[in-house]
């Protein structure tokens, strides 16, 4: 068995060896060119993600026995309902806000259907959640395998340098991206120290990172999805992006 800083270490070098930075998908956003139809289909299904992802830290603090790890998880639950730390409003409606500021419709949003990868995300990680027996793998899952997907840089890049300018977006648009990318480095860490406190025996800390490759697999499957669902519609990715996530 790890000691805990070993094992701390362990979760967050396993987080950053897969992240879904050269991802087709993402390649292909972060190239100079308006692709609406693209990013359109990432903000639809991200939106069902984010409607999801209280529930999972409810169902964590819930059941979290370790005190200051349910202060930060208070804290978070509170912002992300509420948006009054960051002065901004509940995450949902930014994420609305974001989606209309592209030009897209409330009516799209309610009839969009979460794709098949979509759903497995998210029941991956509401399983773990909703099982007293996991609460060590729900919260490797969402707290860092899932709250560290903000972390990727070139993602980070695309999001506040390329997309405003290719799609007139204010600042004020882009403020769910914007507040995740401060937040998220905090939550992460929260993350660390809670799973890490949690894991008192080999095979726990084995089914933790499990849970974390588990679901940054599947928020690469994720993009599989939208890639697919994207040329089914007789489109496809630039040769460029391909061959550099085949790389």
């Amino acid at each position: 068995m790890l000691s805990k800083n070993e094992f701390r270490m362990k979760l967050e070098e396993t987080l950053h060896k897969r992240l879904t930075l050269d991802h087709p998908v993402l390649l292909e956003m972060a190239k100079p060119k308006k692709n609406l139809p693209l990013i359109g289909k990432i903000a639809l299904q991200g939106f069902h993600l984010t409607r999801n992802f209280t529930w999972y830290l409810g169902m964590i603090y819930s059941r979290c026995p370790i005190q200051k790890s349910r202060v930060a998880l208070a804290v978070n639950l509170y912002e992300e309902e509420t948006g009054t730390l960051s002065k901004t409003a509940n995450h949902m409606d930014l994420m609305e806000r974001f989606i209309l500021a592209l030009g897209l419709t409330k009516e799209q949003i309610e009839n969009e259907v979460p794709l098949p990868t979509t759903m497995d995300l998210i029941e991956y990680r509401r399983k773990l959640c909703a099982d007293p027996a996991t609460l060590h793998m729900g919260a490797a899952a969402v707290m860092i395998a899932s709250e560290g997907q903000s972390l990727e840089s070139k993602a980070g890049k695309t999001k506040e340098q390329l997309i405003p300018e290719l799609y007139g977006l204010k600042p004020e648009d882009l403020a769910f991206f914007a507040v995740h990318a401060v937040e998220d480095v905090y939550h992460v860490a929260d993350g660390l120290d809670l799973v890490s406190e949690l894991c008192t025996t080999e095979k726990m800390q084995n089914e933790a990172i499990e849970a974390i490759e588990g679901t940054c697999d599947r928020f690469w499957r994720f993009f599989d999805g939208i890639q697919d669902a994207y040329e089914a519609e007789g489109r496809s990715l630039s040769e460029a992006a391909t061959i550099g996530a085949q790389a």
